[in-house]
C-alpha cells in the first residue's frame, strides 16, 4: 500500500503517520470535495488525524479518520491533538498546501444555512483556551492577573492608551473585568473571524449588538463600555498550553491600533465611536483556535460574571466527552476556578446549585449533576451546533 498515490477513499495507517502521505491525503480530499481548502482547513485536517491515531483501539486509525472527515464533528478535537497537528503542520506548511491543492475555497455550509445560523443565534467566537481560563470576575488594583485550568493557563496584563480627551496624556487601563468583556471580546472575535480582517469597527454595529443582547449604551453603561473596551485593547494576553511533551505559548498586546473619533446621532448628541485592529498575534492566535460561543445566552446570565464562566466552560467541556462516558471533577477544584472569593466550600457548592439552574434555564441540554463533593459531567451537545459553524472564513 505504501507505494500507491495515498486516496481519501482508502486511508491506511502510514498515511496518517506520514506528514507527507498526510499532506497528499488532504489535497485528494479537497480534490474531490471532502474538504474546504484553507490554512484552517488544513489545520483542522491535520488535527483529526492526530485524534484519529489517539483513539484508534482496532488497529484501523484510516477508517477512523474518514468517519471523523465525514462527521466534521467539532467535538472530537481537543487542544493536545491541534497541538500536534500544529507540530507537524506549521503556518507556512499550511499556506503551501493551500496553493498545492489549487482549489478555490469553499464553505462547508450552503450560504443560506449561514444566514439562518445568524439569524437565530448570537454567534460569537473564543479562544479555546479562554474557554477554560477567564478574566477576573470584579475589578482588580493588580496590573497582572494569571490564572490556569488543568494544562491551559492565561495572563493578562494592563497596557497604556493615549488619553482621547486630553492630547499629549497617556492613561494606565485596568485588567479587563466583569460581564462587559465576556460579552465585548466574543463579539470582537466573531467580527476577526467572519469578515477575515483584524480591523473592527466598534460603532455602530457594536451599540447595534449590544442593544440586541440586552445592553443598553446610555449613561454611565455607555462610559463604563467605552472603559472597557480600552481596557481590552491595552491589555496584553499570553495564553499557554502543555500537551505531551511539548508546550505552547502565544499572545501579545490585543490589539494593534484603537482610535476613537466624534460622532453625532440622530438627535444631535455626540459620543466618542471607536475602531480597533487586532495585533497580528492575537488575530492568527484565534484563527488557528477559535470555539463558537452563544453571546445570547452570556447575555441572559450577565448579571454573574461566575455563571457566565461557568457556561462558558460547559460549553467547551462536555460535548468533547466521549459518548457513554462520564467525567467526574472535585468542587474543590472548581472553586479555585469559578469561585475564588468564596472562602467555604459549603457555600460554594449552594452557590454552584443556583448557577446550574440558572444556566439550565438558559441552556438545559447540558447534562451535570452535584454528585456529594463531586460535579459529574456527561458529553452534550453544543449550544452552538457544529454543523452551523462556519468552518472557513479565509477568501
Amino acid at each position: 500500500m505504501a507505494d500507491q498515490a495515498p486516496s481519501i477513499h482508502r486511508i491506511t495507517a502510514e498515511d496518517l503517520h506520514d506528514d507527507e502521505r498526510l499532506a497528499a491525503l488532504y489535497v485528494d480530499a479537497v480534490g474531490h470535495g471532502y474538504w474546504s481548502n484553507s490554512a484552517l482547513g488544513a489545520l483542522e485536517f491535520a488535527t483529526l488525524a492526530e485524534k484519529a491515531l489517539a483513539d484508534d483501539t482496532h488497529d484501523t486509525p484510516g477508517a477512523l479518520f474518514f468517519a471523523l472527515i465525514k462527521s466534521r464533528d467539532g467535538s472530537h478535537v481537543n487542544q493536545a491533538a491541534e497541538t500536534r497537528a500544529m507540530a507537524r503542520w506549521p503556518s507556512d506548511m499550511r499556506h503551501k498546501l493551500v496553493e498545492t491543492a489549487g482549489e478555490e475555497p469553499q464553505l462547508l455550509v450552503r450560504a443560506g444555512d449561514i444566514e439562518d445560523a445568524l439569524a437565530t443565534q448570537d454567534i460569537g467566537y473564543s479562544h479555546a483556551v479562554m474557554m477554560q481560563c477567564f478574566l477576573p470576575q470584579r475589578p482588580i488594583s493588580a496590573r497582572e492577573y494569571d490564572t490556569r485550568h488543568g494544562r491551559a493557563a492565561l495572563s493578562v496584563e494592563a497596557g497604556r492608551l493615549g488619553n482621547r480627551d486630553v492630547i499629549g496624556e497617556f492613561i494606565y487601563c485596568d485588567v479587563p473585568s466583569g460581564a462587559k468583556p465576556r460579552l465585548i471580546l466574543p463579539y470582537i472575535i466573531g467580527e476577526a473571524l467572519r469578515t477575515n480582517s483584524p480591523e473592527i469597527d466598534l460603532g455602530r454595529s457594536l451599540r447595534a449588538f449590544m442593544t440586541k443582547v440586552g445592553v443598553p449604551i446610555a449613561g454611565t453603561n455607555g462610559k463604563a463600555l467605552t472603559t472597557q473596551i480600552q481596557n481590552i485593547a491595552a491589555a496584553e494576553i499570553i495564553i499557554a498550553v502543555w500537551a505531551d511533551d511539548q508546550m505552547h505559548t502565544e499572545g501579545g498586546r490585543f490589539a494593534r491600533k484603537l482610535s476613537f473619533w466624534l460622532e453625532r446621532d440622530s438627535n444631535q448628541q455626540s459620543f466618542w465611536t471607536p475602531s480597533m485592529t487586532l495585533s497580528a498575534e492575537f488575530h492568527d492566535a484565534i484563527q488557528e483556535h477559535r470555539v463558537p460561543i452563544d453571546v445570547g445566552h452570556l447575555a441572559k446570565l450577565a448579571r454573574s460574571p461566575r455563571r457566565m464562566d461557568l457556561y462558558t466552560w460547559l460549553s467547551y467541556r462536555t460535548p468533547r466527552i466521549r459518548p457513554g462516558r462520564r467525567v467526574s471533577i472535585s468542587l474543590g477544584a472548581l472553586q479555585t476556578i469559578f469561585a475564588p472569593d468564596i472562602s467555604h466550600a459549603r457555600n460554594f457548592t449552594v452557590r454552584l446549585r443556583a448557577d446550574l439552574a440558572a444556566i439550565a434555564k438558559v441552556y438545559p441540554q447540558f447534562r451535570v449533576e452535584i454528585a456529594g463533593d463531586l460535579l459529574w459531567l456527561e458529553r452534550s451537545p453544543p449550544p452552538v451546533p457544529y454543523s452551523r459553524v462556519i468552518h472557513s472564513l479565509q477568501p
